[in-house]
């Protein structure tokens, strides 16, 4: 008779549930780029101190007697062709509500039945979760300035620096949620720490939108007209350095290369050039997104892309950025593009 198989590509800390009902547990995410693979070989040292019988093989398709912990996406589950467990790292299991197609409406909706604290949650074992928790927090107590700080772009500092975590599950956001509820007692609420919760509704957003529209994520005119699910054009890092671009474009593109992250700021401004000024197709930053960040998260990728693009849940169309108007408000002395001066 087969063994029993599980292959985990996300939402790690479920395993605490679930392990024990497989015979043989394989970790198998997916992985582009080297800070992709540095960042989950990591993931896989912490997890197999845990579960020592844990091994690292490449994906599988149609694997008989398998069963996947990923996402519940469109194309996750096209590609496994295989069981996908209802394990989410959501807030929420279930929503009372339709989803509505604002954030603020949303927002507003789920606020009236967000708890105090979640009674279940998932404490992280991941050593550098738990080192960033306490230094973010505890030691240094940016939770009280992060509004503040939010749209930063160098710096270990201006956020939370906890989206990788939460992206791949190492994190459970409830324990996250309880956690910035047990700062706000323990050292005041304010307009900064809202704001974390604030941000961890629109990833919530995101992933119930995309349980109401699915598949639409991934066609051309997003939410707004024809389906049009072509392939898109995938560019290399090479391709797009050589395009006439701002400086600050190919600045980001060696810090996405180099270290699989940017800032929010950064996120919305490159994404602005890629979509008005070099007028290239947005599902191509999406897939390139995919390829290299290390916090990628399909339904917030694709969700906020179709939303910069015009074809989302934004009804004001696209969103432009003016380039130095950004960079004189969020970093006046250049040192951004100092740091990741274009190769």
């Amino acid at each position: 008779m087969e063994m029993k198989k599980l292959l985990i590509q996300n939402n790690f800390c479920f395993l605490e549930k679930i392990h024990q009902s497989y015979d043989l547990l394989s970790f198998s995410p997916k992985v582009y780029s080297v800070a992709q693979k540095d960042f989950f070989q990591q993931r896989y040292k912490n997890l197999k101190t845990i579960y020592p019988r844990l091994s690292w093989e490449p994906i599988k398709t149609s694997c008989i007697n398998t069963d996947f912990l990923a996402w519940d996406a469109f194309d996750e589950k096209k590609e496994s062709n295989n069981k996908v467990l209802p394990f989410q790292n959501r807030l929420m299991t279930s929503i009372p509500f339709t989803i509505p197609e604002g954030f603020s409406s949303f927002r507003k909706k789920i606020e009236q039945i967000l708890p105090s604290q979640f009674n279940e949650t998932i404490p992280p074992t991941d050593p550098d979760v738990l080192n960033r928790l306490h230094y973010f927090f505890d030691q240094k107590k940016l939770a009280s300035t992060y509004f503040e700080t939010r749209n930063g772009v160098v710096g270990n500092n201006y956020s939370t620096q906890l989206s990788a975590f939460l992206s791949c599950g190492s994190l459970d956001v409830r324990y996250l949620y309880n956690y910035v509820k047990d700062y706000e007692k323990n050292h005041g609420e304010n307009k900064s720490t809202y704001w974390i919760i604030f941000e961890l509704l629109w990833r919530e957003f995101f992933y119930w939108h995309y349980q109401k529209h699915e598949s639409l994520y991934f066609s051309e005119n997003g939410l707004k007209g024809e389906k049009n699910f072509s392939s898109p054009k995938e560019y290399s890092l090479t391709e797009l350095r050589q395009l006439q671009s701002p400086e600050l474009f190919r600045a980001a593109l060696t810090e996405l290369e180099q270290t699989g992250f940017m800032s929010n700021r950064i996120r919305q401004i490159f994404a602005s050039i890629w979509i008005n000024d070099l007028q290239l197709p947005w599902r191509s930053g999406a897939l390139l997104f995919e390829k290299y960040l290390i916090d990628y998260d399909v339904y917030s990728n694709y969700g906020n892309w179709m939303y910069l693009s015009g074809v989302g849940v934004d009804p004001r169309g696209k969103r432009y950025f003016n380039v130095e108007k950004q960079l004189s408000m969020y970093d006046p002395s250049g040192e951004y593009i100092r740091k990741w001066q274009p190769l």
